[in-house]
């Protein structure tokens, strides 16, 4: 995994390297054979690029090389600038991402759907993989169990709640200082919530974040509300939502409006100094300032805006600044939620990386239990039929506890101890499973020793495989699969030193 977020860079960097950030999937997919699915989130605050390959380093490579192409960044800059992550490092990141515990409003709601949306284009782009698949929808159900068992969600806030506050708050010159809810109950928000009743708006843009834009602007008591695109989907979007269409041309929607809230986030502004200052100063001085909400990555509004008299700009640099904090103890109680799942998550892989051996070990059983109806007579005392029956319940009882232990090995991190086993006991050769073990011969100087397997002396927090550095981009080695996928695996709890 790589990231870039609004805790490690400021937006001017994050925006810079997101720029093109829809290429940067199919690019990494493409860039080789090794990598078999790539993920990226891009967001008002972060891009982030889930990679699914065969080593950290060709994750790492890949991921830097399609963000340096997309958004004609040096290389060696994106190195610098994206933190990686890997293995259980990186799926904790993304679980926490998706619950909202990374987000520059703790708890916001937000970020849950982006992953959502994040994964649904990538499965249109075709650059998903079954890891990712099963990981991100892991990491969005966690998401929900945060939001019913915690407080963190049910006050409502998210980056535009937090922007609309502070924008009402300034211009009912009203203290916005995280002091001023010192005295208040811990639960409320830093800013509190302030009514917009009465102002004209005009929403700039259609796109996803126009929906919870506008739901939160009736949420704070706006009911006039005309909605302007330079896409021509204004008219749809208009229809869809319960709000008129503005007038084409930008500088005659702007006239007459309170507050302007813009969510386009192409690239280029659209609301320039010359735009915005020929409509201040249209203003009657009864009208107050004119109210500007910028939320768009790639600002909408140009900076200097902020600058001109009877003007009102907040932005995201400005949310971040005064987005209010969690209680520690919510923040707690979801990152225990966050920890249980993603141990789950890892104990099942873990455990399905057993298949094999327990396909191996059923197909032996099966075959034996063919060759003996094989012996069985046609027409003797005994019918074929019934014969058959018992020696297949037979076999079904064999087989339940190891099946049941194998992948009771694999969760507990015991699996490579679980394969000897198999090939010391049953003889079977099991070529291609993680970690597949097989004894070292015996000869002279090559003794068999506790603790040593095919000449690897296994680590805590080691499994067999390809080996692993700290701090590269995620890339977990690929295992066979029992469903012919391409399978990869996540990385597996610590193995006890004695295993």
């Amino acid at each position: 995994m790589l990231s870039a977020n609004h805790h490690d860079l400021n937006l001017t960097d994050v925006e810079r390297l997101s720029t093109g950030a829809h290429e940067v999937g199919p690019q990494v997919v493409a860039s080789s054979p090794a990598v078999a699915g790539a993920v990226v989130l891009a967001t008002c605050n972060r891009l982030e690029v889930y990679v699914d390959a065969e080593s950290p380093e060709e994750a790492a490579r890949a991921a830097q090389e399609a963000v340096a192409r997309s958004s004609g960044t040096d290389l060696a800059e994106v190195a610098r600038l994206m933190r990686a992550e890997t293995d259980d490092a990186a799926v904790r990141h993304l679980f926490e991402v998706a619950a909202g515990l990374d987000s520059m409003v703790v708890g916001e709601r937000e970020i849950t759907g982006q992953v959502r949306r994040a994964l649904s284009a990538a499965r249109e782009a075709g650059t998903t993989s079954p890891l990712l698949e099963k990981t991100l929808q892991r990491a969005t159900r966690t998401s929900r169990q945060v939001a019913v068992a915690t407080d963190l969600a049910r006050a409502g806030l998210s980056v535009v709640s937090v922007a609309l506050d502070l924008a009402a708050a300034r211009a009912g010159a009203l203290a916005c200082e995280r002091e001023h809810a010192a005295a208040a109950d811990p639960h409320d928000p830093a800013v509190p919530r302030a009514s917009l009743a009465g102002r004209r708006t005009l929403l700039v843009g259609t796109g996803s974040y126009a929906g919870a834009s506008l739901a939160a602007l009736r949420e704070r008591g706006v009911t006039d509300v005309a909605v302007w695109s330079a896409s021509g989907r204004a008219r749809d979007f208009a229809a869809g939502h319960g709000v008129v269409v503005a007038e084409e041309d930008l500088a005659a929607a702007l006239a007459g409006v309170d507050l302007v809230v813009t969510v386009r986030g192409t690239g280029t502004p659209v609301l320039r100094v010359d735009l915005v200052a020929a409509a201040v100063a249209a203003r009657r001085p009864e009208d107050g300032p004119l109210v500007v909400v910028d939320l768009a990555l790639h600002r909408d509004v140009e900076e200097e805006v902020g600058d001109l008299d009877g003007v009102l700009l907040v932005d995201l640099p400005t949310v971040r600044e005064h987005a209010p904090a969690a209680t520690a103890a919510e923040i707690a109680r979801a990152r225990q939620i966050v920890d249980d799942a993603v141990r789950e998550l890892l104990e099942d892989h873990a455990g399905r990386r057993m298949d094999q051996a327990v396909v191996a070990l059923r197909e032996s059983v099966a075959d034996a239990v063919a060759a003996e109806i094989e012996r069985l007579p046609a027409d003797g005392a005994i019918p074929a039929d019934k014969a058959a029956q018992a020696l297949r319940r037979l076999a079904a009882r064999l087989l339940h506890e190891p099946t049941v232990r194998a992948r009771t090995a694999g969760r507990q991190g015991r699996g490579e101890e679980y394969l000897l086993a198999l090939e010391q006991v049953l003889g079977l050769s099991l070529p291609g499973v993680a970690g597949a073990v097989h004894p070292v011969a015996d000869a002279p100087g090559h003794p068999h020793e506790p603790g040593h397997v095919a000449g690897h002396v296994p680590e805590p927090g080691h499994v067999a495989g390809p080996a692993r550095e700290p701090g590269h981009a995620v890339g977990p080695a690929r295992e066979p699969d029992l469903r012919s996928e391409r399978a990869t695996h996540l990385p597996v709890p610590a193995q006890p030193a004695d295993a």
